[in-house]
């Protein structure tokens, strides 16, 4: 089942080469799926902050060696506002490859500090904890019309404490690493994705840091975009904007005008359209008309485009994957670059009010387009930091 919010994916590893795919749900959700794997994919740090609804700080209050539980006092919400001020955790059931309930009773102890990143999906919430420089994976469901119960421990995590850019030795350290991340100081990344397109999102985080500039990323598939103020960047992802049908309304569109107008930044990714159903472009102040394209790798460059094809990353024609693009701009667009003998848009630019458009027709449908695109997706990203700078 797929959930409206971001997510986490969760596959069985039952080769041992597989590395994290974090936390239970398909980082893509299941409701009522067991927790019975390994994260099967690499996840960076930033990847699991993005891909969290809430990451609290708290100690462990208690543990009760006899019953096999434990309490954490939440102490601090760095992201999200947690509606808990205790979390109960119970260790007499697992799930997995392997039996760790008497290790991790063993394991916590008073006092310790401890960090829990948990994703909340209706009545479910996944979540992966560190502390004393481990993570390991609980669950709870709340039964209907009662509060959530205690939350089931499953399993250590085999590869997030074994790949380098996962493990953390000390969890003092790693809260003040956390802190730094989240910081008002971090660039703020937001993309608008939907649940069939997870290539995109994975690549986009696994950006990390562009022009010497830190950035924390967040990931919803909620169109009515309730966290756009606190972005410096809207991402709208792959087919965000249209799939079969056009999916944003007024409201919606006014949002993003609004964030632009104000000083924000909007990168576009590829969206569909077909020759009786264009994707709309009320999201721009200015028109704009999807058309539909054959998927294509060609396109040149105008004298428009700087440095964007050249930094970080020198960009080819023949070295992208196109798809859909664009037609019937004005002289405010600034054409950076085109396809089908200059007909349509493969990159441009718009300036709204104090902040910019970036419109692509990046085609980030699987693993296969993201391997050809990935270099011009940093591209982007530092173009529009270097944007922001000019702006100060």
């Amino acid at each position: 089942m797929q959930i409206p919010t971001l997510t986490f994916m969760l596959h069985i590893a039952r080769k041992p080469y597989y590395l994290l795919c974090l936390l239970v749900t398909s980082l893509i959700m299941l409701t009522q799926a067991p927790a019975d794997g390994y994260i099967a994919k690499r996840y960076t740090v930033r990847q699991i902050v993005a891909e969290s609804t809430n990451v609290v700080f708290g100690t462990v209050s208690e543990v009760n060696t006899e019953r096999k539980t434990a309490k954490i006092k939440v102490v601090e919400n760095l992201k999200g506002k947690s509606e808990f001020q205790e979390i109960r955790m119970r260790f007499d059931v697992y799930k997995g490859e392997t039996d760790y309930r008497k290790e991790i009773i063993r394991f916590l102890r008073e006092g310790e500090p401890i960090i829990v990143f948990y994703l909340k999906a209706g009545r479910r919430i996944d979540s992966i904890a560190h502390t004393r420089g481990k993570w390991f994976q609980t669950q709870v469901t709340r039964p209907r019309d009662k509060d959530w119960g205690w939350w089931l421990f499953t399993h250590f995590e085999k590869y997030l404490n074994e790949d380098k850019v996962s493990r953390r030795d000390s969890t003092p350290d790693f809260q003040e690493e956390l802190r730094s991340m989240l910081s008002g100081d971090a660039l703020q990344l937001l993309l608008l994705k939907t649940d069939s397109y997870e290539s995109e999102p994975r690549a986009i985080a696994e950006l990390d840091a562009v022009a010497d500039f830190g950035f924390v990323y967040h990931a919803t598939t909620d169109r009515n975009l309730p966290t756009i103020g606190e972005a410096d960047i809207l991402w709208l992802g792959f087919r965000a904007l249209s799939e079969g049908r056009y999916r944003l309304n007024d409201r919606q569109e006014s949002r993003i005008r609004e964030f632009v107008k104000n000083g924000g930044i909007v990168i576009a990714s590829g969206q569909d359209s077909d020759n009786d159903r264009p994707c709309g472009s009320g999201w721009l102040p200015e028109p704009l008309k999807g058309v539909e394209s054959p998927t294509h790798n060609d396109f040149k460059v105008t004298s428009h485009a700087g440095d964007l094809f050249k930094e970080p990353n020198r960009i080819r024609s023949g070295q992208l994957a196109l798809d859909d693009s664009w037609r019937g701009w004005n002289d405010k667009y600034q054409i950076l670059a085109t396809t089908n003998n200059g007909k349509e848009i493969v990159l441009a630019k718009l300036r709204y009010g104090k902040g910019m458009y970036l419109i692509t027709n990046l085609y980030n449908r699987g693993n296969s387009q993201i391997a050809k695109n990935r270099r011009m997706l940093e591209n982007l990203v530092h173009f529009a930091v270097g944007f922001m700078e000019e702006s100060k």
